[in-house]
């Protein structure tokens, strides 16, 4: 069976995400799975601050930022280095590291944009009031850090979205096959009993939310710490 025109588009790239995933929206409301149609508009219009986000949202940094060690006589600087974490622990380390992207598809293309355009690093600011310990992790009394900044690398946003596009392809090639050609947009979910839909529907979620989220430590959810930027 030739494959349907929503499948090839989002395959060979000749249609952005945003359309995609409208498109497989109106496929899905017909199969009334609440939770798909969850994770579809939150693609869309972006994930609410206190709703956790799939795990490929989230991504671990790199610590860099200024400081200084000795007395303000015979100190050291170092600028826009690594910072040394020392005996930080694990779960700590990871929530102070984690980024997450919260911003719909359309956002998250401009985001990516303005830090190519600008040169800027994505990423987050680190608040002034964990600067101490840092240095109490490292056992250095004398070190003052004057700034701090978590950065990822620029290819992460790219990654975000090859990671939907193929959760999509996934979805719509299991409707392909058990309703046939999606090029009308529209499926006949009468020709299916309640038990094979709910197969279907369950099948739907496990490539949706097979790595939704990450718990870390003691219970700590890294959705608890971040904000996704374009910085300096």
């Amino acid at each position: 069976m030739a494959k349907s025109k929503i499948i090839k588009d989002i395959a060979n790239g000749s249609v952005d995400t945003i359309t995609a995933l409208k498109r497989a929206k109106v496929l899905v409301s017909d199969l009334d799975n609440p939770e798909v149609m969850k994770w579809i508009d939150h693609e869309i219009s972006g994930y609410p601050t206190k709703v956790e986000v799939p795990s490929y949202r989230k991504v671990f940094g790199n610590l860099v930022g200024s400081y200084f060690e000795g007395s303000m006589a015979t100190h050291m600087t170092w600028n826009n280095v690594s910072i040394p974490l020392g005996k930080m622990p694990d779960d700590t380390k990871e929530l102070l590291l984690s980024v997450e992207f919260h911003e719909g598809v359309e956002a998250l293309k401009k985001l990516a944009q303005t830090s190519q355009d600008s040169g800027n690093q994505l990423g987050k600011i680190i608040p002034a009031d964990f600067f101490p310990a840092i240095a109490t992790y490292n056992n250095d009394p004398y070190m003052i850090i004057t700034s701090a900044r978590v950065v990822i690398g620029e290819h992460i946003i790219s990654n975000i979205f090859s990671i939907i596009e193929s959760k999509l392809l996934d979805i719509l090639m299991i409707l392909e096959k058990e309703f046939g050609s999606l090029d009308e947009l529209d499926i006949d979910t009468t020709s299916k009993s309640d038990e094979e839909i709910e197969d279907i529907n369950n099948r739907i979620l496990v490539l949706v939310y097979n790595d939704n989220s990450v718990s870390i430590g003691d219970g700590n959810k890294m959705k608890d710490t971040t904000i996704a930027s374009a910085i300096k």
